[in-house]
């Protein structure tokens, strides 16, 4: 399905019946990711799960420009995906950049948002480590350097990388990123009153981020053991899935 936002078109799927769940995608991941790991399957059984592709990934639009990604912009879109669904109120998890745009949207439209589930992202104030990250991750991907990137990410698989080449048009997600950050990637704890589930992989380097935001918030954490932060998507989805149903109800 597609609907427009902002000028662009925002792809998204929806599967299964119940309460409204949006899925959203992180930084160079797709809707698609979301279903081959086997989230979408397990979700749908219970609810009606609206599984997006942020802008600039997947089948949406991807248009070059930082300010198309601003944080306004990008949540945005993410209503309009709920709007073109006759949706009020959804459940909002997100993965990494999608716990980023999830929060984001529960700051700047709080009536739309029933709940969060974050995964793998903190809201709590680390900008210069976030900065020093993101800020390379963005000139490489500008540079069409995918081998620097996968150096700065620490990832070796040969058939992940190459997926992740051909999904993506890197330019794009240099955008992404670098519209993640203006004017800032922080997002107050504060702006958040809705319930929130957070996750983390033991081994992600943000756990500590994510133990302040939850004591901030008053959320519930789970830390998934041995799993680093691509390794709580891709390698952990029944584990995740078994502790996040079990809050959800």
């Amino acid at each position: 399905m597609r609907t427009t936002s902002r000028g662009f078109g925002i792809h998204y799927t929806v599967t299964g019946d119940g309460p409204p769940l949006m899925l959203v995608a992180g930084t160079m991941m797709a809707a698609r990711h979301w279903a081959d790991a086997g989230y979408v399957a397990a979700l749908a059984g219970g609810r009606r799960v609206i599984n997006v592709d942020p802008l600039g990934h997947g089948g949406s639009d991807r248009p070059h420009d930082p300010d198309d990604y601003r944080a306004d912009g990008v949540t945005a879109d993410l209503v309009a995906v709920l709007d073109a669904e006759g949706v009020d109120r959804a459940t909002c998890w997100g993965y990494s950049r999608g716990g980023w745009l999830a929060c984001s949207m529960a700051s700047h439209h709080p009536a739309r948002v029933e709940g969060l589930v974050v995964g793998g992202f903190a809201m709590h104030a680390y900008r210069d480590e976030v900065t020093r990250t993101l800020t390379p991750l963005a000139e490489h991907l500008r540079a069409g350097d995918w081998a620097a990137v996968w150096r700065a990410f620490g990832v070796t698989d040969a058939a992940f990388m190459a997926m992740m080449e051909a999904d993506n048009d890197a330019q794009a997600v240099a955008a992404a990123v670098a519209g993640s950050m203006t004017p800032t990637r922080y997002v107050d704890p504060a702006s958040v009153t809705c319930p929130a589930i957070y996750y983390v992989g033991s081994r992600d380097w943000i756990v500590p981020h994510v133990r302040a935001d939850v004591a901030a918030v008053g959320a519930t954490l789970d830390e998934i053991p041995g799993q680093t932060h691509l390794g709580a998507f891709y390698g952990a989805a029944e584990q995740v899935l078994a502790r996040v149903t079990a809050r959800l109800g």
